[in-house]
């Protein structure tokens, strides 16, 4: 059984349109274009209902047997547990007062948040880890190009039952060819809406947020061709994923670890199917950050009973997402003279 998509109902709860060939997790229900909000919330899994519930410690074992039966067990006041009302799982932990969002809720609201701009369309829904994360996907126009390449835009709406992280809306661009995804905002900054569905809906400020986001698909595109004109030598190349790796340009292979040295090789594996997918095309920023996002999106371990869904919840929440970034930020000083990029 999967670990990161949710199989809270013996079937997987997450719902898209198109055709289960092409989805990456080839589980969930079939949508059709057009169809009403409440059919995606069911067909998503996402009409369980998240209740606070006190939090207790039991004061059991030996440390404690000088303790009265009748006063181990101790609420913590100040502590709520974030419950699903069907199966009971515990989704995360809140302070006392706390109050959380409903499965049903969000779906409606990131539903009506993208209705603003007829050009984003509904196309998964779903949750991963038991229900603690929620997430949804519209997708924008349609296919474009991106450094000569077929590339498809969405914005990724995410939240959390664990009170740490803000519902986020940000856009994704993903390399057709290879279903590699990396995030606007790693390169300009600016494609990303940290939210609540809770605040009143404005239309307006909807819109503009939404156009902003638009707008980073735009910057993207610019700065992905910037990226395919920027020439990396095969030194530089190898110096920049031991970068992203963590080993010093100078550490021998004796003193670099098994992990480290496996990690390696599969940065260079992936960049050569890169380039191989690019039809030879290599020695520049552009081949090598698809390399990176390769690695993460396909290569990379990722711990989990299915470690492919493991390894998409980390490249899309996780881990996988900040190596992305950091292999992003090392490569856009290459071309500051080339394109605005924001601060």
């Amino acid at each position: 059984m999967a670990d990161n998509i949710d199989f809270s109902n013996d079937r997987a709860n997450i719902a898209y349109l198109g055709s289960r060939k092409d989805v990456w997790h080839h589980h969930g229900q079939e949508m059709l274009a057009g169809q009403a909000t409440a059919e995606w919330r069911k067909q998503a899994g996402l009409e369980f209902s998240a209740i606070l519930a006190p939090v207790f410690a039991n004061l059991s074992g030996p440390d404690f047997a000088h303790i009265s039966a009748d006063k181990r067990i101790v609420e913590i006041g100040n502590k709520r547990a974030i419950v699903r009302n069907d199966t009971g799982a515990v989704l995360g932990f809140a302070s006392d007062g706390y109050q959380p969002h409903q499965p049903a809720e969000v779906l409606d609201w990131f539903d009506r948040y993208i209705s603003v701009d007829d050009r984003f369309q509904l196309d998964v829904a779903g949750s991963l880890k038991g229900g603690a994360i929620i997430w949804a996907t519209a997708k924008f126009n349609g296919e474009h190009s991106v450094a000569g390449e077929k590339h498809t835009a969405r914005v990724l709406m995410s939240t959390t039952f664990d009170a740490t992280r803000a519902t986020i809306n940000k856009m994704t661009e993903t390399r057709v060819v290879c279903n590699n995804t990396l995030d606007t905002a790693l390169a300009d900054g600016l494609s990303c809406i940290r939210t609540t569905h809770r605040s009143k809906f404005d239309a307006a400020r909807v819109g503009k947020e939404l156009a902003a986001l638009a707008q980073g698909v735009v910057n993207y595109k610019a700065i992905g061709d910037a990226l395919a004109q920027n020439e990396m030598a095969k030194e530089e190349v190898s110096n920049f994923f031991k970068t992203v790796l963590d080993i010093p340009f100078d550490q021998s292979k004796a003193d670099t670890s098994t992990r480290k040295l496996n990690q390696f090789a599969a940065l260079n594996s992936a960049y050569r199917t890169t380039v191989a997918e690019r039809n030879g095309q290599g020695g520049d920023a552009w081949t090598a950050l698809q390399a990176i996002t390769r690695y993460v999106d396909h290569d990379r371990s990722a711990r989990g009973d299915n470690e492919g869904e493991a390894r998409f919840a980390s490249a899309q929440f996780g881990t996988g997402n900040a190596i992305k970034a950091q292999a992003m930020q090392l490569l856009l000083p290459r071309i500051k003279d080339k394109v605005l990029i924001a601060a």
